[in-house]
């Protein structure tokens, strides 16, 4: 296993499990015609190569995406990053939004390290 321990490795992909829930609840209740729409399809996609990086590295499991889809999906990924700083540093100290932020900005700079070694 390379970066982290169990707990920390599941912790990773359970952050990544949860975006891609809320992202595919929020895309279901999402008119088809709102701008958003396609910004958060993006993100959705991202989250699952993201998903899938990290269960190919730590649980061994087949990488499915391509260079092409690899790399689109690190971009939107680390240009997230900066979004979830601000939303942490906003969040109280000890919080549990405060402990989910940090889980998924830990897990999203993972997903972008083992995408950048894939390339």
């Amino acid at each position: 296993m390379s970066e982290g321990s169990a707990v920390e490795q599941n912790q990773a992909i359970a952050a990544f499990e949860s975006v891609i829930q809320k992202s595919e609840h929020a895309l279901d209740s999402m008119a088809s015609d709102i701008p958003a729409r396609k910004t958060l399809i993006k993100r959705l996609k991202a989250a699952k190569v993201g998903l899938a990086v990290l269960q190919s590295v730590w649980q061994e499991k087949s990488f499915k995406y391509d260079t092409t889809e690899s790399k689109e999906a690190r971009n939107v990924l680390a240009g997230m990053l900066p979004m979830l700083g601000k939303f942490y540093d906003k969040a109280k100290q000890g919080s549990s939004q405060h402990t989910l932020i940090q889980r998924r900005i830990a897990a999203f700079e993972l997903a972008v390290k083992f995408l950048d070694e894939r390339s």
